[in-house]
C-alpha cells in the first residue's frame, strides 16, 4: 500500500508543476511603475500566449504645450520597424497625432524634419523587453516607440501577436500631451494595451481628460462625460 500511495502523490505532484505555470502566467496583470512600491508581487509578467503587452512613463509630474502648432518628427538616429513600409509607419503615426487634433483643434500638429528640432521627438529604439514605449511629459516631449522585440502591426487586424502601432503611438502621444494614465479600460490612455486589439478611437474619458489640461473649466462643466 505504501508504494502505491507513493506513486500517487509523485503523479499529483507533477501534475501540479505542469499546469501551475499556465495558471500563473494565464492571468492578466498591468504594470504602472510610478506607483509600484517597489515589491515584485507589484510587477506584472506578460504572459505567455501574448495577451498583451505594458509601457512606462518615465515622469513624475505632468505639463502641457503653451505655443502652438505643436510640432513633431522622427528624430535623426531613429530605425524604423523591419517588414513594414516606411511610409505606412509615418502614416500610421499622422493619424495618431490627428486623432488627438480632433479633441483640441488647437494642436495644429505639424510633422517636421529632422525630429530634433521639433516638440515632440520620436525615435524607434531597442528598450527593454517589458515594454512597447516611453512618453515624457511637456516641455521635455520625447518618445520612445520599441524596434526590437515588439512585432509592430499597420492593419486594421493585427495577429494575436501583433501590437498596433497607431494605437501605440496615440498612448505615447497623450503622455508627451501632459496626460497620466486613464483608469477607464476602454481608454487610450489606460495602462494596459492587448496583443490583436485596436484602440485608434478616444474615449470620452481621453477626451475629457485633454480638454482639461488645455481648455477652461467652465468649457468643462458643460462636456463632463457622466
Amino acid at each position: 500500500m505504501a508504494p502505491q500511495f507513493s506513486h500517487q502523490l509523485i503523479g499529483a505532484f507533477l501534475m501540479l508543476l505542469v499546469l501551475q505555470p499556465s495558471a500563473v502566467e494565464s492571468r492578466p496583470v498591468t504594470l504602472d511603475l510610478r506607483r509600484s512600491s517597489g515589491s515584485q508581487n507589484d510587477i506584472g509578467r506578460p504572459t505567455t500566449d501574448g495577451l498583451f503587452h505594458l509601457e512606462v512613463n518615465n515622469t513624475l509630474s505632468s505639463g502641457r504645450w503653451y505655443d502652438f502648432p505643436v510640432t513633431y518628427g522622427f528624430q535623426s538616429t531613429s530605425s524604423l520597424p523591419a517588414g513594414l513600409d516606411p511610409q505606412a509607419v509615418v502614416d500610421a503615426i499622422d493619424a495618431a497625432f490627428q486623432q488627438w487634433q480632433t479633441a483640441v483643434p488647437e494642436f495644429e500638429f505639424q510633422r517636421v524634419y529632422p525630429g530634433e528640432n521639433a516638440n515632440i521627438k520620436i525615435e524607434f529604439a531597442p528598450l527593454s523587453p517589458e515594454y512597447y514605449g516611453f512618453g515624457y511629459y511637456p516641455p521635455d516631449g520625447r518618445l520612445y516607440l520599441d524596434v526590437d522585440h515588439t512585432k509592430w502591426s499597420i492593419d486594421s487586424n493585427p495577429a494575436w501577436d501583433e501590437l498596433d502601432l497607431q494605437s501605440g503611438a496615440m498612448h505615447e502621444i497623450g503622455h508627451t500631451l501632459g496626460l497620466e494614465h486613464s483608469e477607464d479600460p476602454s481608454a487610450v490612455m489606460y495602462p494596459t494595451l492587448y496583443y490583436g486589439s485596436l484602440k485608434r478611437d478616444l474615449s470620452d474619458d481621453d477626451i475629457y481628460q485633454i480638454q482639461t489640461i488645455y481648455y477652461s473649466r467652465s468649457y468643462l462643466d458643460v462636456v463632463k462625460p457622466k
